[in-house]
């Protein structure tokens, strides 16, 4: 193998690593909260309506979802930071400038799922004990595949479903056709950071060594018909690491016929 490549590699992934250990990452997830229709109180409380931990104010204020927008009502303002002026919604995740609340190590953010809001909080004093960390297949080569491009005709879309039950309409941007051997296979490509290629796809190996769900694979779009699928960069969902992530699934279509024995693994339960 490439040294070159292989020195490329081995930093993505560390830095992988790294994300998993970061401010607000997967590993501090601490709770996600659907939010009702109307006022409800949030804090350490047990009688609060959004429960945080413990080690926070027993009364944070309240959240108001009034016209699919979500409005805070702090009862101490000076310990938060990031709240808007006076009177207007928080920000969701879907949007540009997310409103991120942070009180201490405490960080909450309203997220938007189909017609769903919740509220997503992170403590990230979990980071001090947090040990999980990322397992990864050796690295080959073989699993660097040139696939040709078949780019998506006008404004196709592809369902997507998600862990939530929720089912997203998202760009296709097209479809990779690839061999391995004898074998083929086909996945279509929805769009990510920088329009990127976001391949969401699974294999057998979901059932002994990789997360069952399936797992991401980024790609640089196509060059000339051509795409680069690094199966050695496929990594798991955030789901494999919390269970208050909201992780898109693989479209139908988008599992591969083989197994995929590259890139990330996980350790199944016995």
């Amino acid at each position: 193998m490439d040294s070159a490549y292989l020195e490329q590699l081995l930093v993505w992934r560390r830095q992988k690593e790294d994300d998993l250990h970061r401010r607000d990452s997967w590993l501090a997830l601490a709770g996600l909260h659907w939010l009702a229709e109307g006022r409800q109180t949030a804090g350490a409380a047990v009688s609060s309506d959004v429960r945080l931990p413990p080690s926070y104010p027993g009364r944070l204020g309240e959240f108001e979802v009034r016209r699919a927008r979500v409005f805070f009502y702090p009862a101490q303002p000076f310990l938060l930071e990031g709240l808007p002026p006076e009177g207007e919604p928080l920000r969701p995740d879907t949007t540009q400038n997310p409103t991120f609340l942070r009180v201490g190590d405490l960080t909450l953010v309203v997220i938007e799922r189909g017609r769903r809001l919740g509220l997503r909080v992170w403590d990230n004093g979990r980071l001090k004990t947090a040990a999980q960390e990322r397992s990864w297949y050796a690295p080959d080569s073989d699993w660097v595949i040139e696939a040709s491009f078949e780019p998506a005709v006008g404004e196709a879309t592809i369902l997507v479903p998600s862990v939530t039950g929720d089912v997203s309409d998202e760009p296709l941007l097209g479809t990779a056709h690839f061999l391995l051997g004898d074998r083929s296979a086909s996945l279509r490509a929805v769009p990510t950071d920088g329009g990127r290629l976001w391949f969401l796809f699974a294999d057998s190996t979901n059932e002994t060594t990789t997360y069952p769900s399936g797992r991401f694979l980024v790609a640089e779009l196509p060059i000339n018909g051509t795409v680069v699928l690094d199966f050695n960069r496929a990594y798991n969902p955030p789901c494999a690491f919390t269970a208050f992530a909201t992780c898109p699934l693989p479209p139908p279509g988008n599992r591969v016929p083989f197994p995929i024995e590259a890139g990330e693994r996980y350790q199944h339960e016995p």
